[in-house]
Order: C-alpha cells, then structure tokens, then sequence
C-alpha cells in the first residue's frame, strides 16, 4: 500500500570520499551502456561500469554514474560532472571520465554512443552522439591537473550494414586523438583502428584488467595502464592491444604507496568500517551500526542475483503485478495508477532492467524464498532486515542522505525530470522538491549509482521501495507522519490479513514523507509492483 502523496501521482565510504577541505578532489563520471535500441546490444558494458564506478568509489572519487544513457542523460550527466570539478587550477586534483560501450570515428574524430541513436549516414553522428572532442574540452575549461578518459568502446560500428553514403566512416575501432591538452591522459582498450572484446564472462578483458590493477598501492598510474596493456594482450594473444596517451607530466597514484585498498575480507566474521565481505553471488556486507551478529547488503537485491534463484530452484512466477500507469482525468489532465498487468514479472516488470538493476515485481513471501534458497546454498542464515536494522544502517539524519530537502545531486533516484520525460501532460510541478533534479534514471538505477550515505549503504531512499521482516504496525510511525497520511493508521487489509512493511521510497515517489528515515509504509505480502524490491541481512553464527 503507498501512501497517498506516492499514489497521487552514500562511515564507510563517505570517509574514503574527498570532500572539500580534506585534501584534492577526485571526480568521475562513469557510463555503461548495453541496451541499444536501434544496434546490436552488448552484454558487458553496464556491468563494466557498474564495478568501475564501486571500484573509483572505493579509490575516494565521489562518481557520477549512469547506465543505459539515451543522449539527453550522456549530456547531462557530463554537464553535472564539469560542475563538480575545480574552476580555478588545482594541479593534484583528478577528473576521470569511463565510457563502455559503442563507438564510431568520423573523419579521424570519435564518437560515444548513446543507447537512443539511430543514424544512417555520417552527417547524423554529430547530433545523435556525444563526441569525445566535447569530453575533453569540458574537461580542460575546467581545474583538475589530471584529466584521464578511458574509452572501453572500441567496437566495431553497429550501423555499418546499415550505413549508406560514407567514405568517411570506419567500421573498425577509434581513431588516435590529433590533439589533447596539457594534463590529459586518453587510454583506449585497443590500439586506434582495432577492435575489442566485449567479452563472454562478466567484464571485457580490458575493465577485468583494470578492476584488478587500479587498486595496486605504490603504483604510479601509468604504470597501472601498462600492466593493463599487458595482462589484456597476453589474454587475448594479441589481438587486442589496450593503448594509451599522456600529456601528463606530474605524478600520480591511485592508492598510495602504504595505503589499504578495502578490498573484501574471506570471512564476514571480519568485516568491518571500510572492510565489506562478498558473499557468493558478489553482494557487499556491512556490519550494521549498534547492531551486533548481522551484516546488511548495501545494495539491493539485483536482477542478475534474483535470476541465480530462479534458474537453480526453477522457480515461477504466475499471477502478473501491478505496473506504474498513467491515465487521463475526466476533468482534464492526468493522475497514475498502479494497474495489474497479468504478464508482467521480475524478468518483465514493462521497462528495460539490466543485470545490476533492482529486481523488481517481487513479493514479499518471494523475497523470504530467495532468503531460504541463499541461505541454503552458502549454508548460512539470510533474511529480510528487521526495522530496527534498517533503521540503523539509514543513518542519523533526517534522510538518508542527511537533512537537506530538496536532496542534493547524486543523493539517490527519485520521480524527477527523467521519470516524467515521456508522459503525457505537464508534470513538471511533481518533480521532488518542487526543483530540477534529474538522476539519470526514468525508472531503477543500477543499484550503487549514487552516493553511499553515512554509513557505507546504497539506496536506502528511492529507487525501490524495500520489504522488512515485520508485520506493519501504525505505531511503527511517528504521530506527526500518521496525521499527514491518514492512511498510514491501517494494519490490515479487508479480509483482516496484515500487512507486510516496506521502506524508503522509490523511483515513482516525490513526497518528503516518503523519504523519511523514521517513516514506515506497508502492503499485503503477496503483492507485486514493478517498484518494490528488497536486500537481505546476513547473521553471523
């Protein structure tokens, strides 16, 4: 059950982050796009980022990230990117732009693609794409000493059977920049002209050789990129050639020399502030602040992890679920409903979810069947969080972002400009807090694309709403929530059956209300919408 103003419509590592004061400033923008709608769709790409963007976070860049990325969304994320970095000269602070996915040269100029073009000639790149030359005079109008753009994106063009009057057009790879600035650093995953490999595990040869060489403490960066090169050619027996470019002349290191990477620990026994535990499905663990014997995810339960489930229980899910509608009013203008759609599912919830989204559409008696089938697979005890435990691990504030409202850029996905880009009507006034917040995300984010909060925990407001162990109880809730939302005073449904607890909010929400760290929502728990979902606690023997 939402409440009615729904209906009516990142101390782990924040300490690891550098702020203001606390040293040169790290900022990335990472972008990850698989799902092509007029070209051929690539496995890799979201996943690429997904770990890059964790991976920088972990290194103390506050990231922006965005996966799926239509043009609109390349372009504004890259503006907000700019924006954070230094407008007067800083020679130790670090601007790194990741790009994984389709690319296409022109003329010896590249170009990035976003999941929404659709070219046939090569006069139509310049408006459907966002170029490379663009990147990196946003990053040179700008104060970091060091500008480092890494392009895994050198792919064969998806439009060539397709593409009709060019001789400009190469159908293999990038071209070589013919310029960059003083302070830039270009690395490509292939030599300019040659093709790489989107790959057939989880990562391309090139990010799986970055994740595993960024965190060397005491390693020059160039040397990082050199090692890259290396172990990416001996694996593909020289046929993809990772390459790179410097105009760099100053010294950097992505871990210093003495320095402890928070890589993940062998037992959950031992995690810890900045030690997080992986279990088998590669979920992150946290202890839980004042609450001992139990680890939270800090993320949510991912599609690639609920699809583990399903394929090794062949579990089914019949019935359909309630999908996010819009429909005209009789007295003009437009509200939204939740309508039962019998083929929606997890696996089709009626928008487009990668691996690293939230699943969604999942009840919450399912979400305790993938808890028994986990904890029987690894032998150990998972569950739903318990309310205490959530509220724990949202932190001290008022938000789990902190106190602010509106939220500020990056906090988490909510119902802003995105989400509203293609409905019908004017809905500009519902947008959260009133103001120009745009996420990236018309519908769920790949879990982990914003910033972590106090405590190291992902996503405790928006992006889906989260069931919790409890039966829902009114006197879960403070007085003042209850008279704001009259409907927050029921327990049970018509036939007398409690309800189940959800919370935090999710992509569709805008109330502040519903963002509360002390507000509780609730529905019946066999119940399916495409914008509930969950994570899991694990408890220590």
């Amino acid at each position: 059950m939402k409440t009615a103003a729904s209906i009516a419509l990142l101390c782990l590592l924040g300490s690891l982050s550098t702020s203001a004061g606390a040293g040169p400033s790290r900022n990335a923008l990472v972008v990850g796009n698989n799902a092509y709608e007029h070209a051929r769709a690539l496995r890799n790409p979201e996943n690429d980022a997904a770990a890059m963007a964790l991976a920088l976070r972990n290194l103390g860049f506050e990231v922006t990230y965005r996966s799926d990325a239509d043009l609109k969304s390349m372009r504004g994320a890259l503006r907000e990117f700019i924006d954070r970095l230094p407008t007067k000269q800083e020679p130790d602070s670090v601007a790194l732009v990741y790009f994984a996915g389709h690319g296409v040269q022109i003329d010896g100029k590249n170009y990035l693609i976003p999941v929404d073009a659709e070219m046939a000639r090569d006069y139509e790149v310049a408006d459907e794409t966002l170029s490379m030359n663009s990147i990196m005079q946003g990053l040179e109008s700008a104060g970091a000493g060091l500008n480092l753009l890494i392009l895994d994106c050198c792919r064969n063009n998806p439009f060539s059977r397709s593409w009709r009057g060019s001789r400009s057009t190469s159908s293999s790879g990038l071209a070589m920049p013919k310029a960059a600035p003083q302070g830039m650093f270009v690395a490509f995953s292939t030599s300019p002209g040659d093709v790489a490999e989107d790959g057939e595990g989880d990562h391309s040869p090139y990010t799986g050789a970055l994740l595993r060489h960024l965190p060397s403490p005491g390693k020059p960066f160039e040397e990082v990129f050199k090692a890259v090169g290396g172990e990416v050619a001996g694996e593909t027996a020289g046929e993809q050639e990772p390459w790179f470019n410097s105009k760099f002349y100053g010294d950097f290191r992505f871990v210093e020399d003495g320095s402890v990477y928070p890589a993940p620990v062998s037992s959950p026994a031992d995690a810890g502030i900045g030690k997080p535990w992986t279990n088998e499905l590669g979920i992150e663990f946290l202890p839980v602040p004042g609450e001992t014997g139990v680890l939270m995810a800090r993320w949510e339960t991912r599609m690639k992890d609920f699809r583990a489930f399903v394929e090794e229980t062949g579990f089914r899910q019949d019935g359909g679920a309630h999908r996010f509608s819009v429909k005209e009013k009789p007295e003009g203008g437009y509200t939204t409903e939740w309508v039962h759609d019998p083929s929606a599912s997890w696996a089709s919830p009626g928008f487009n979810q990668g691996e690293t989204h939230p699943v969604t559409c999942v009840s919450w008696n399912e979400a305790r069947d993938f808890c028994r089938w986990l904890s029987k697979k690894e032998g150990r005890s998972y569950r739903l969080p318990r309310d205490r435990e959530w509220s724990a691990a949202a932190g001290s504030g008022t938000f789990a972002w902190g106190d602010a409202w509106p939220p500020p850029p990056n906090a988490g996905n909510f119902w802003d400009l995105r989400a509203i880009s293609n409905l019908p009507g004017d809905w500009n006034q519902s947008v959260i807090g009133g103001v120009s917040y745009e996420d990236g995300a018309e519908r769920t984010a790949s879990v982990a694309s914003y910033s972590p909060n106090e405590n190291g925990f992902y996503d405790l407001a928006g992006n889906v709403w989260e069931w919790i162990e409890e039966t829902y109880d009114p006197a879960m809730n403070p007085p003042d929530a209850l008279r704001e939302n009259a409907t927050l005073l029921e327990s049970r449904d018509a036939e007398g059956n409690p309800y189940k607890t959800i919370r935090g909010g999710s992509w569709d929400n805008f109330a502040r209300v519903d963002f509360r760290n002390d507000v509780r929502d609730y529905d019946e728990p066999n119940r399916r919408d495409d914008d509930y979902g969950f994570r899991i606690v694990l408890e220590l023997e």
